[in-house]
């Protein structure tokens, strides 16, 4: 429904006074941080606007009356698409009345909303449509951190030699995940892995139980690091021979949650040929001695279900069952305690009109894509704590299905993950300002060379001002042409000097990361007029070798301009102890299969392989002065765009060359 615009605010007070303890201003001042109310005539003019839109996107509502609409809202931008896949993909769908789109702050900074639209009609059709404006700018930016962070562990892990499984299981010894080299070992792939049984893996399901269960007993006795090596079943049939190392994982309140481990298939070793023929027998003569006391565990476990009834109903997490029309069946004490109600009264109640609407659409396809084939999600949304603040909730739920593979129940365990959510912002802010902090000290220690590069055209704007006072006072046309002639030199040694300082406040600004379309090109241009002193001062010859008419990138221009700045400043010390003849940095750019490569290449004294897999280490230096930060900074930097940033031996000479490879957008640069 659009929103009153002739009702009185102070009305609007006292109609809610009745339903105290809800506070009106706080709730107005809320809404008002992130929605705008606008109304368009047919020709999409503006002929209404809300004042929130001066918090919001910075511009006087009377200036906006009368023109195009898209030239706030819904404005050609390049992060459009990227908008609408991070929405689809990431964000769950939208009622089909809402539309995604970028908007233009009065700054220039881009922002993203969610428009929803009314018509407006009167006796002879539509008059006016009024819109509906809610800033999801932090959520956007959120997401695109979250894809950022996901694709460097996803790397870091898929990334393993093939012989080599990483693996997680819960509490129960079901697999929750299985990286994809399993494939290569056992022949199942990732998805055919999880939710498995992970006594299902080993070469004897009876006997991989009895393994789990003393991995567990030990576990919740304290041990840390459990070892195996044994045989396990390969999807064809046959036995592979691993070693096994795997660590517990423990909630919160200290319940046993699971394990993680890693596997190693060392079938071709000979030794572990006999260990296995070895482990095979004791294996058979321990299934022999075990009957009897499996099935005497058995009967203590049928006895032990009051104990653990009593688990579930004592823990902190919140567990509940529904039935799928939302129905509660069962809640334990710790979720009844969260809402300050008795269990019974909970029961029998839906849980759905708990989830905030803005989250009902993606919590409807979570539970959708719960399957017999994939019988569990986690996922998060928001629901209302019992004093009315908004909470984020983390749930695993898992469902339960008849024979014919229709939903019977689902069963949910879940906690309130608000303050995590809130620490992983803060972590983000410190991350930023700890970039900025890199620059500022980069820009101290060339404090000297900005200082010479801006005596230079300083000197040279001098002494043309003596010449061209010099040529007046004599007087004559040909001595006033060329007075003339000198304050044109003047002229632009004054902008040499503006530009060189603009590009140091630019360089040493604390701003957000706005992304934009960049040259590779003309930011390593920038970055070299930076460094120049630094590398006049280190006596380095630079060669060029730069690919015109390079692919446009994505990125932050101050951030890669950072990271390119440390390079050429590490590839200047890295030559110090070289001849001077010698000390020659070369810089390559290219494209290739929607890429960009640059390379940064010296002829230091190159790295020694013991030090090689410490280079992007935080706080590994060489140098005697050095904090060990800068190259940490230059990989974060380049994970941040999406890019990878590594370094290799030069096969011809001493030293190393740094390579940054960043995906293109498609459009060349003129």
């Amino acid at each position: 429904m659009p929103l009153e615009t002739t009702q009185d605010p102070q009305d609007l007070e006292l109609s809610f006074a009745a339903t105290r303890p809800f506070d009106f201003h706080a709730w107005l001042t809320t809404w008002q941080r992130e929605f705008v109310f606008f109304r368009v005539d047919a020709r999409n003019r503006i002929n209404y606007m809300a004042p929130s839109v001066r918090d919001i996107l910075g511009y006087d509502p009377e200036t906006m009356l009368g023109r195009d609409y898209h030239e706030y809202f819904d404005v050609e931008d390049p992060m459009q698409a990227q908008l609408h896949e991070l929405s689809e993909r990431m964000m769950g769908a939208e009622p089909p009345d809402v539309h995604r789109c970028v908007a233009r702050r009065r700054n220039g900074d881009r922002a993203y909303f969610l428009l929803r639209a009314r018509e407006v009609r009167g006796p002879f059709g539509v008059v006016d449509r009024e819109m509906m404006g809610q800033d999801i700018t932090v959520r956007i930016e959120a997401v695109l951190s979250l894809r950022q962070s996901e694709r460097k562990y996803r790397r870091l892990v898929e990334g393993l030699r093939s012989e080599y499984i990483i693996y997680a299981r819960d509490a129960n010894d079901f697999i929750t995940y299985a990286s994809p080299s399993i494939q290569k070992v056992l022949g199942y792939s990732p998805d055919e892995a999880v939710g498995r049984h992970a006594a299902g893996f080993y070469g004897l399901e009876q006997a991989g139980q009895t393994i789990l269960d003393h991995f567990r007993r030990d576990s919740q006795a304290g041990k840390v690091v459990h070892n195996y090596a044994g045989e396990f079943r390969h999807r064809n049939g046959g036995v592979r021979f691993l070693e096994v190392q795997e660590r517990p994982i423990f909630a919160p309140d200290g319940r046993y949650a699971g394990m993680e481990g890693i596997a190693r298939d060392v079938t071709e070793a000979a030794a572990a040929a006999r260990e296995i023929r070895e482990l095979k027998d004791e294996l058979e003569r321990r299934v022999a001695h075990r009957t009897e006391q499996l099935q005497r565990m058995n009967e203590e476990l049928r006895a032990s279900e009051t104990r653990y009834r009593d688990v579930v109903e004592t823990q902190t997490e919140f567990i509940i069952r529904w039935r799928p029309d939302g129905s509660r069946t069962f809640v334990n004490e710790a979720y009844a305690r969260y809402l300050g109600r008795p269990a019974h009264e909970l029961i029998g109640e839906s849980f759905f009109p708990r989830v905030h609407s803005e989250d009902r659409a993606r919590f409807d396809d979570v539970i959708a894509s719960i399957t017999p084939a994939h019988p569990s999600a986690t996922y998060e949304v928001r629901g209302p704590r019992p004093d009315g603040v908004m909470a984020w909730m983390q749930w695993t739920t898992r469902g339960f299905f008849d024979a014919d593979g229709q939903a019977v129940e689902d069963q949910a365990v879940g906690r309130d993950v608000t303050e995590l959510r809130e620490a992983a912002d803060l972590l983000r802010q410190k991350e930023s300002h700890l970039t900025h902090l890199s620059r500022l000290a980069t820009a101290g220690e060339m404090v000297a060379g900005i200082a010479h590069e801006i005596n230079q055209p300083l000197h040279a704007a001098k002494t043309f001002a003596e010449a061209a006072r010099r040529h007046l006072q004599a007087g004559g046309a040909e001595r006033i042409s060329t007075a003339i002639d000198c304050t044109t030199e003047i002229s632009e040694a004054i902008s040499r000097t503006v530009q060189i300082i603009r590009r140091l406040r630019e360089f040493t600004k604390a701003k957000p990361v706005e992304l934009e379309s960049l040259d590779v090109n003309a930011i390593l241009r920038e970055a070299l007029e930076l460094a120049a002193y630094e590398i006049r001062r280190s006596g380095v010859a630079v060669r060029k070798r730069l690919t015109e008419r390079l692919p446009a990138v994505y990125g932050d221009r101050v951030q890669l301009e950072q990271l390119f700045v440390n390079l050429l400043v590490n590839a200047c010390e890295a030559m110090a102890g070289a001849q001077p003849a010698e000390r020659l940095l070369t810089i390559r750019t290219a494209a290739a299969d929607g890429l960009v490569t640059a390379q940064i290449q010296d002829s230091g004294c190159g790295l020694r392989e013991a030090d090689a897999h410490r280079l992007f280490d935080a706080f590994y230096t060489t140098k005697k002065e050095g904090m060990g930060m800068g190259l940490s900074l230059c990989k974060s930097i380049a994970e941040a765009h999406g890019a990878d940033l590594r370094f290799e031996s030069n096969p011809d000479g001493p030293g190393l060359t740094f390579i940054l490879t960043l995906p293109t957008s498609g459009a060349p640069f003129a």
